[in-house]
């Protein structure tokens, strides 16, 4: 699968079975994990980034294994904005429930606020033996 990986985009997930089209927005990304937050507006066409950048998370903050974005290989980016520590306000709580110290979330936080400032990263995922595989398209 071909994605173009970018910190704070708001992604457009086409539903196999109706065509529906559902949005989240990607907070973090890593070998093994994702942190997105999702809406609870459902699409006929895709959707446009000024349509969707007014819109509030219906939940804030979900993490899913990388490997289940292999489930659907209908995920479009259709734009990107900066991340606020306000759009990660989800993601931090989750984090701290871990005990991440404080300084650490900062440095975190910093990072993925500086992704966001970055043009998407173009990435091919494949799995091997259960095993998410990423490479980077140049």
């Amino acid at each position: 699968m071909d994605i173009d990986i970018s910190w704070g985009g708001y992604y457009a997930s086409i539903s196999d079975d109706n065509g529906e089209i559902t949005l989240f927005r990607l907070l973090d990304f890593n070998r093994d994990d994702y942190h997105i937050a999702i809406y609870q507006e459902k699409f006929q066409s895709i959707p446009s980034l000024n349509e969707v950048e007014g819109l509030t998370p219906f939940i804030r903050h979900v993490p899913l294994d990388s490997r289940s974005l292999m489930n659907n290989k209908k995920t479009l980016l259709i734009g990107n904005r900066h991340l606020s520590k306000s759009d990660l306000a989800g993601y931090l709580i989750y984090l701290e429930s871990f005990e991440v110290p404080s300084e650490d979330l900062e440095l975190l936080i910093q990072s993925i606020q500086e992704y966001s400032q970055e043009p998407p990263l173009q990435l091919r995922l494949t799995l091997v033996d259960e095993e998410l595989q990423i490479s980077r398209i140049e």
